[in-house]
């Protein structure tokens, strides 16, 4: 693997795991998928780039047996940008990855990247065929102030929280590690049979 530029130990990884699973019909980061749980997938995933991996969960109970810190919302209910912001808050680190926890096709390469574009911006996302990912991402521990005021003011939707940030939108259709099925994520119990 080639070397990437921010040591581990300055890197924490943030898991997405809060999410209400509504068309799945039950918690999906759980749910098996060729023999592992998904949210496994995205702890594999993180790993070998971060010295440290936080949960972001209300529910630390369901995800003990993983090892992770689990760090409830300071905002329930608030989605994707009060997860990031109270992982944020428990941080020791200035560099944070951001995986959601039903993506079992995003691979190592991607964050690596993504941390190699981070130099001189507050959050990077790639983007690919003029979509942006957010559920894989980059944040630097200065977007703090700014999420926590956009929970404040009830703009829950990352694109608005975001908006007064240095942001960084890297193409990766021509990258090496890109795929069509990259992002493909799990919504229906359809997905993974399809899989």
């Amino acid at each position: 693997m080639p070397h990437h530029p921010i040591s581990k130990s300055r890197v924490t990884g943030i898991i997405l795991a809060g999410g209400k699973s509504r068309r799945f019909g039950s918690d999906k980061s759980l749910f098996e998928f060729n023999g592992k749980k998904l949210i496994e997938y995205s702890i594999a995933t993180l790993q070998p780039l971060c010295g440290q991996i936080l949960l972001s969960t209300n529910e630390p109970e369901k995800y003990a047996f993983t090892g992770l810190s689990a760090v409830p919302d300071l905002f329930p209910g608030c989605g994707p940008v009060a997860g990031i912001h109270a992982c944020l808050e428990q941080s020791k680190t200035e560099h944070h990855l951001v995986i959601g926890c039903d993506l079992p096709w995003l691979n190592t390469r991607l964050f690596e990247f993504i941390l190699q574009k981070s130099t001189d911006y507050q959050v990077v996302m790639p983007m690919h065929k003029g979509f942006k990912e957010t559920m894989a991402s980059y944040y630097h521990q200065t977007c703090f102030p700014d999420l926590a005021k956009a929970l404040t003011e009830k703009r829950y939707k990352i694109f608005d929280a975001i908006a007064l940030l240095k942001t960084y939108y890297p193409e990766i259709d021509q990258e090496e590690f890109y795929s069509e099925k990259l992002f493909t994520n799990i919504n229906f119990r359809e997905d993974i049979e399809e899989g």
